[in-house]
């Protein structure tokens, strides 16, 4: 029975491929007039043509000092957004409207005249002249950072001509709009210099006079220098009352030799109390601190150079800042490296004629095989009754369906 059955296929395959072989030269014959109907018609489409320019991986910028240091404190449990590189930001800008609407208002040598890109394309109105361009042009980033940038026209000096000058506005919006992220941040590093300025001289100020009445020049050479003066005084007090022990043994009270070497004991104490203590008088006279008002000053001294040092600090990174931004501001060399500039093409990337005539062919020959079956089962029909009154019952509820509609379409109108 197996045997039957594949017998039968057989036969049915031979008997198709036997309809192919008999209807072979009509295939043949539509599949290449087809062809060369179809070959022949491309010349009468319009030719396009692609103009490539590519552009060279964008510098990235130094973020400035105070930016970089916020940008590295990071969040625990908060991840921070990818960071956009300039080739992004290069590849958005010429996506803009802003880009598109100052390529499409340039002009452009066209059939000997110079016209405006908007006006060769036929548009009135910008809207439907960048929807058109969007179609036109293609902005391509690759993984290593170069931009493609490609044009399509029906001209070729036009294709390189657009193409060139997507790169030209591209520049030129980059620019202005770096200029004016420059100026501002000039404004606002300018301000906060010129209050940094008041602030460093105000704590200036403060420290200075608070060393002028201190004597807090350099303390920690002072309270040195001051050490070894009342280790020398100390000295001197010492042997004085030595002297003077002596001088009680073979002198009496009313001795001047006495009386004056008692009142040089008295002048040495007082020396080395001033020292200790900062006693009246010689406060204002003395070069050195007193002991007991030494670790007062010095806390005080640490904290008025601690300010001076952070406002010496801050003015520094805002005084370099200030010339970068005005190195920015006035900056006019290009923002936009160019590899290579779009040159006319030499040949028409659309249509392709070959292509299409081999497209339609296959698809007249797909159209004749069809009408060859057809032809034949529809003959085979013809000897099968009950198949054929199906056919026709098909027909019948396909013209009365068809009725329906139209009577439905009438009532509507």
């Amino acid at each position: 029975m197996a045997n039957d059955q594949n017998t039968t296929t057989e036969i049915h395959l031979l008997d198709y491929v036997l309809i192919v072989f008999r209807q072979r030269w009509r295939l043949i014959r539509n599949m290449i007039l087809t062809a060369l109907v179809v070959f022949l018609l491309t010349f009468l489409l319009p030719r396009k043509y692609v103009a490539v320019t590519t552009l060279m991986p964008p510098a990235e910028q130094e973020p400035a000092s105070m930016s970089r240091m916020l940008s590295e404190v990071s969040v625990p449990g908060v991840s921070a957004p990818g960071k956009a590189t300039q080739a992004d930001v290069f590849l958005e800008m010429l996506r803009s409207r802003s880009v598109g609407e100052r390529v499409l208002l340039r002009r452009f040598a066209h059939k000997k005249d110079s016209l405006r890109l908007i006006d060769i394309l036929g548009h009135e109105h910008l809207e439907d002249a960048l929807l058109e361009m969007s179609e036109r042009a293609s902005f391509v980033l690759s993984k290593k950072g170069f931009i493609t940038i490609s044009v399509n026209m029906n001209s070729a000096p036009l294709a390189a001509d657009v193409a060139n000058t997507y790169v030209e506005e591209l520049d030129q919006v980059n620019q202005s709009k770096s200029v004016s992220r420059a100026k501002n941040s000039r404004i606002y590093i300018e301000t906060q210099l010129a209050e940094t300025e008041v602030k460093l001289k105000q704590v200036n100020e403060q420290l200075a006079a608070f060393q002028s009445d201190h004597r807090a020049v350099s303390l920690e050479e002072q309270m040195r220098a001051a050490i070894q003066q009342a280790g020398a005084l100390k000295g001197q007090i010492i042997a004085r009352q030595v002297q003077i022990n002596l001088m009680h043994q073979s002198m009496k009270p009313e001795n001047p030799v006495l009386i004056r070497a008692q009142s040089e004991l008295r002048e040495l104490e007082k020396r080395y109390s001033a020292l200790q203590y900062g006693e009246a008088g010689m406060k204002n006279n003395d070069f050195y601190p007193s002991f007991v008002d030494a670790p007062q000053v010095g806390m005080q001294l640490a904290e008025l150079l601690r300010e001076a040092k952070v406002q010496e600090t801050v003015w520094e990174l805002l005084n370099q800042q200030f010339y970068q931004a005005r190195i920015e501001e006035a900056r006019d060399t290009p923002t936009v490296q160019v590899l290579d500039r779009a040159t006319p093409p030499l040949y028409p990337s659309a249509p392709r004629r070959v292509m299409l005539a081999v497209v339609f062919a296959l698809i007249a020959g797909f159209i004749t095989l069809f009408h060859i079956y057809a032809q034949v089962y529809a003959r085979n029909v013809e000897s099968r009754p009950q198949e054929k009154a199906k056919w026709v019952e098909l027909g019948q509820g396909l013209r009365d369906d068809s009725r329906r509609v139209r009577g439905w379409m009438r009532r509507r109108k």
